[in-house]
């Protein structure tokens, strides 16, 4: 199932990077400091600056919910962590919300950026005038082979589920009311109520 992602009339995709230009983003990128309160990301070949979604109340909750109901599903080898660096292979970096990593790699990784195919879910909840960029990140994260892309988004009070990544989209696209529960096809699979989102 595919759909066009919502957009405002300013937003444009930008064309993919080449090689070169890529290199010398994740350089640049790497350099950057951000003020306390701000995060910076690569999303669609363009570096980002954004406020981190903490002092949020409502976004920090539903994370909050979401993160308890994976965590305690999971498997003892994985965890699941808020705002860590996540590298797609072309030349995007993302900090989802919300990740679920191996936890030998989080205790061993010396680089600034876990690799995205290392990732099994990823997870954006949506904030005002944001909406766009993390429907955008749905390429990079099929790029990079993570099986799921849960985008929670708060505007149309809807979560979609993204998974079965295949180059850089991905084939299967569920939507998913709030109040109504999410399955994350995990091992084992975890329900997430969204009654209270």
């Amino acid at each position: 199932m595919t759909r066009e992602l919502p957009m405002c009339e300013q937003d444009e995709v930008a064309p993919h990077p080449t090689r070169n230009y890529a290199t010398v983003l994740r350089a640049v990128y790497a350099e950057i400091d951000p003020p306390e309160g701000y995060r910076v990301e690569i999303v669609e070949g363009q570096i980002t600056v954004s406020p981190t979604p903490a002092p949020a109340p409502a976004h920090a909750y539903i994370t909050g919910l979401i993160r308890s109901a994976v965590d305690a599903g999971l498997p003892n080898e994985f965890g699941a962590y808020e705002n860590l660096s996540c590298e797609e292979p072309e030349i995007d970096c993302y900090i989802p919300d919300l990740a679920v990593w191996p936890r030998e790699l989080l205790r061993n990784e010396t680089h600034w950026a876990l690799p995205g195919g290392e990732c099994l879910l990823a997870v954006e909840v949506t904030s005002p005038k944001q909406a766009r960029r993390d429907y955008a990140k749905a390429a990079g994260y099929a790029r990079s082979g993570i099986p799921m892309y849960l985008l929670v988004d708060r505007q149309r009070q809807t979560c979609v589920l993204f998974t079965v990544p295949e180059g850089d989209e991905y084939r299967e696209r569920h939507e998913i009311p709030f109040g109504k529960p999410v399955t994350l096809p995990l091992d084992p699979p975890v329900t997430i109520d969204t009654a209270e989102f």
